[in-house]
């Protein structure tokens, strides 16, 4: 696969069954179990180009941003469409209904096609 291609739905792959935070997302990704993608993309997915789509889906109502509460002990929900104010390391993520929607539409490349 070639790394031109948009990472947006793989990401939304990685939030598929929980809030995580950016270090989880890569983790995902690029695992190399059969629950990540790096096998099929053959190549890892980096910091810069995953805070780029989580920027164009929080943009696109797809992923809505999570900031830590001050007590530590709850996630406080950024408004919809707003990206996270502090570092992106700091923040959590989430699949909104509008990105399930995306995601259920998804074909993930099969080895043929990267």
């Amino acid at each position: 696969m070639s790394s031109s291609i948009l990472p947006d739905p793989y990401v939304l792959d990685a939030l598929a069954n929980d809030i995580e935070d950016l270090e989880g997302i890569l983790r995902m990704l690029n695992s190399d179990t059969p629950l990540g993608w790096y096998r099929e993309r053959g190549c890892r997915f980096q910091r810069e180009e995953v805070v780029e789509a989580l920027c164009r889906m929080i943009r696109g109502r797809e992923v809505r941003g999570y900031l830590l509460h001050e007590s530590g002990t709850e996630l406080v929900p950024l408004a919809e469409g707003e990206l996270p104010s502090l570092s992106f390391d700091e923040a959590w993520f989430e699949m909104t209904d509008r990105g399930r929607l995306r995601h259920a539409d998804w074909r993930p490349p099969t080895i043929d096609m990267l």
